[in-house]
């Protein structure tokens, strides 16, 4: 999903400075925030993703699962 949204927002960026160079500025600003907001969401899921506890990730004390001896 992370290389998707990535692709996405890859190409929100082209389109929208391509639209930008030639003269489109409505639809080139547009398509560039939607790029920018794109990539707002992708840092923040994905920031907060790294912190978040796995299902079964046994802590030292090993009281979390089936897993743990």
């Amino acid at each position: 999903m992370f290389f998707l949204l990535l692709t996405g927002m890859i190409i929100l960026f082209v389109v929208g400075t391509t639209l930008l160079v030639k003269g489109e500025i409505l639809y080139g600003s547009i398509v560039t925030g939607a790029g920018i907001l794109l990539l707002l969401t992708v840092l923040i899921y994905y920031g907060r993703k790294k912190y978040r506890k796995k299902k079964y990730d046994c802590t030292p004390d090993c009281d979390c699962g089936p897993d743990c001896n």
